[in-house]
């Protein structure tokens, strides 16, 4: 019988402590600011490393939070060792080297834009977050 995954916990995080992992469109930045500036609310938490703070998935909405001018966002941290996390090459589709992750937090390098395409499992939890709460 299979052990019951734990729950993904979202939790406040300073953005000044998380970091890019990929270079971003800086298009889909400004158009996904205005989204999250008519709906007044930030809504999906974004998955980190919590050792690192090495954004998993979201780094158009870090940056979209620092274009607003936010200090905090949800975030759900996990670990790349977690069974619930799995990191492709969003080119070719084949598993991606998450040593590779990891010398990237130490170098404070970013990857090419769309360089990693991370999956979770079960999906993430949604959040209903009115923005004057993250400022």
């Amino acid at each position: 019988m299979a052990m019951p995954q734990p729950p993904y916990i979202v939790a406040l995080r300073s953005v000044a402590l998380l970091r890019a992992s990929e270079c971003v469109d800086q298009d889909q930045v400004l158009e996904l600011a205005k989204k999250i500036q008519t709906e007044g609310q930030w809504t999906q938490p974004i998955p980190i490393d919590g050792h690192s703070g090495l954004v998993m998935d979201g780094n158009h909405r870090l940056r979209v939070a620092h274009l607003l001018g936010l200090r905090r966002l949800p975030c759900i941290p996990l670990s790349y060792e977690d069974p619930r996390v799995q990191v492709r090459c969003w080119k070719t589709g084949q598993d991606f080297e998450r040593q590779r992750l990891s010398e990237l937090a130490r170098r404070e390098l970013l990857l090419p834009f769309k360089t990693t395409r991370h999956s979770f499992s079960p999906c993430l939890p949604q959040s209903e977050i009115p923005l004057e709460l993250l400022c």
